[in-house]
């Protein structure tokens, strides 16, 4: 079924079968309850997306900080600029890098853990996200085998057994 190749007529391929293939491969799985890694890595973006949309978080957000390259966390270096222009906006500026090494002095430290703390927490929901729809699949499966083992029961197939 999955493994069938994909018929190609006249340069077009089926759209629709090839759906009905993926529709009735998702199915037996879900049946059986065996998902691949990558799959359970979907369906976690797709609950953490729900998350965040109950929570009303902007959706570039989200997508930051499901980045690999972290950007979305906070750094210690930052920019020095201004709004203003003309000379009292090089004076601005001058002051502002002139201030700036002991102004870091009490903000490098706390932002650095601050930072720390916040990649351990996206690092923690992601991995409870994770067991979470595990834990979803898992007792979708051990339903369905239920229900499986009561209807063999009722229908007089004898006693439930493996």
């Amino acid at each position: 079924m999955a493994d069938d190749p994909v018929v190609v007529e006249g340069g077009r391929i089926d759209v629709s079968d090839v759906m009905a293939r993926i529709r009735e491969r998702i199915r037996a799985k879900r049946e059986i309850g065996r998902y691949s890694d990558e799959e359970v890595e979907e369906l976690t973006a797709l609950k953490l997306q729900a998350f965040s949309d109950e929570a009303e978080i902007d959706p570039d957000l989200l997508a930051r900080l499901m980045a690999q390259d972290h950007n979305w966390n906070i750094s210690t270096d930052y920019r020095i600029e201004t709004h203003r222009k003309g000379l009292s906006a090089r004076l601005v500026v001058w002051a502002k890098t002139l201030v700036r090494p002991l102004v870091r002095l009490y903000t490098d430290q706390p932002l650095s853990r601050q930072a720390q703390i916040n990649q351990y927490l996206l690092h923690l929901c992601h991995h409870l996200a994770q067991d979470v729809v595990r834990l979803q699949l898992e007792n979708t499966s051990l339903k369905n085998r239920c229900d499986g083992l009561e209807a063999r029961g009722a229908s007089g197939g004898g006693e439930p057994g493996r």
